[in-house]
């Protein structure tokens, strides 16, 4: 057997310019900061990667992890909406910012870009991630907090005032790093390992990732998916990349398959999750991948429904995916039909279907067509055929399970005498069983402070095979895109 911490990342060094473990380097290289001052650094000028020992920066001064403050009623300074990412503060008195900040934000496995990451450089210790579920609203920025987003190959540049003691934050969604560092006047690249963001929570030195629930399914090993994303450790055997069990960096409970016959730790059954809602306030993400059809005896219990409800209304996250459309279509029936429902569990499950799916999405489009080559085609790692990234704007999907029929007008009131539509937005839509047509196949609605995701397609692939197959990009593009903060409208009424 081969282990390999990360998975595809480990497999394809030589294809994507990268060596080593990346998140043993990781680990031992976030406690110093690599920045380069370009004045010194470089013959012609330009950015710079300066490598310096650990508790020193490259102008001489002190770098460490940061513990937070996690405990702000109104959480973190968050990421903004829209292109104004000084938070709308027309009052802010221009300041003199003489450095340029110019790296790349990476997911938790150091080699996927992320794209419309907020990084800032602030004088004062930020807030950090609240510890459970809240309602992630977006806190303007203050005027000295200076800020940018990275572009869809995760890289940025970001005009900046120079200064000891700053605070670097790099964050998407409840994934945020902070550092604190001296920081150089002049052109500065900012080591890869500041601004990868984290692979375990570990608030006291300023590492926060989402805290997440999956029920462990039958059929759909979404677990494996994380691992890969770097929420684990994964082992390569026969061309099988599976989730190490006691690697994992999330709570996987029994929705199918008992975690525990494969090694993993388990809370318990998902049935007694959504029953007790302390246990869901202790999360952020909630992940019910495809599985088995017993769900009767949960979801039959209106106090069970309501629990998860109220857990989205106030800030959840809730992924549901094609055989476990139950999970979605009755707690939130008000949000699309799906294809064969009528109120009978199990009734919306079709027969498997592939689908050349249109991408709707711009930023999900220009995300998938940044990525490096060797995460476009997994073949070269695989002995059977799987789906590329080389028919952008449209995607393959396999493996789909159910059909969205239509999806539906959400109306509630946006606290301003008006209304707005909280209803799904979608990411791809495309052809193949039912209904017939084009239909939605991933979409995403917003409930209160949370929000709803359904696709009906497994996450991961059926067969067994090695790295990310376009489907889970997908999946951890979209995942990362309804973790940011958004306005606390009001949830429908039920």
């Amino acid at each position: 057997m081969s282990h390999h911490r990360l998975g595809i990342f480990t497999l394809s060094v030589l294809a994507v310019g990268c060596g080593g473990d990346n998140r043993e380097q990781q680990t031992t290289a976030a406690a110093s900061i690599t920045l380069g001052n370009g004045d010194t650094g470089s013959e012609t000028g330009g950015p710079t990667s300066t490598g310096v020992s650990p508790g020193e920066s490259a102008a001489g001064g002190n770098t460490t992890s940061t513990p937070v403050d996690d405990s702000a009623g109104d959480g973190p300074k968050f990421d903004v909406m829209g292109a104004d990412t000084t938070g709308g503060l027309p009052e802010c008195a221009p300041h003199e910012k003489d450095t340029t900040l110019t790296g790349t934000v990476y997911g938790p496995n150091g080699i996927l870009p992320v794209s419309g990451a907020l990084v800032y450089l602030s004088s004062d210790p930020p807030a950090g991630i609240p510890q459970g579920v809240y309602c992630p609203d977006c806190t303007p920025l203050g005027c000295d907090d200076d800020n940018g987003l990275t572009n869809a190959d995760g890289s940025f540049s970001v005009d900046v005032a120079s200064g000891s003691d700053k605070y670097l934050v790099v964050q998407k969604g409840q994934f945020m790093r902070v550092t604190q560092l001296d920081v150089p006047s002049g052109d500065v690249g900012v080591s890869a390992a500041l601004t990868t963001l984290p692979d375990h929570n570990d608030p006291d030195n300023g590492e926060y990732i989402p805290l997440i629930a999956v029920g462990n399914a039958t059929y759909d090993r979404l677990e494996d998916a994380l691992g890969k994303f770097g929420l684990g450790d994964t082992s390569i055997s026969a061309l099988e990349e599976r989730l190490v069990p006691g690697t994992e960096s999330f709570d996987l409970w029994d929705n199918g398959i008992d975690p525990t016959t494969e090694g993993f730790a388990s809370p318990g059954s998902f049935a007694e999750l959504v029953s007790n809602p302390e246990a869901l306030a202790q999360y952020h993400i909630i992940f019910v991948p495809c599985s088995t059809d017993d769900y009767v005896s949960a979801l039959s219990v209106p106090a069970n429904v309501q629990n998860i409800r109220e857990w989205v209304a106030a800030g959840g996250r809730w992924y549901v995916a094609d055989w476990s459309n139950e999970w979605l279509q009755m707690v939130f029936p008000e949000y699309q039909n799906l294809a064969g429902w009528s109120g009978v569990t199990g009734s919306a499950d079709l027969s498997a279907y592939d689908s050349l799916a249109d991408v709707l999405d711009d930023g999900l489009r220009e995300w998938l067509e940044a990525l490096p080559a060797a995460l476009k085609d997994i073949n070269p790692l695989n002995d059977e055929p799987h789906p590329t990234l080389f028919t952008l704007p449209q995607v393959l999907t396999v493996d789909n399970w159910s059909g969205i029929s239509a999806i539906l007008p959400v109306i509630v009131d946006d606290g301003m005498g008006g209304t707005v539509n909280v209803g799904h937005k979608v990411w791809l839509q495309g052809p193949g069983g039912e209904p017939a047509g084009v239909h939605p196949l991933t979409v995403t609605g917003q409930f209160g402070c949370g929000k709803v995701q359904f696709t009906s397609y497994h996450a991961a692939e059926f067969f067994d095979y090695v790295g990310l197959s376009p489907q889970e990009l997908v999946l951890i593009y979209t995942i990362l895109e309804i973790g940011v903060c958004q306005e606390p409208l009001p949830p429908p009424q039920g």
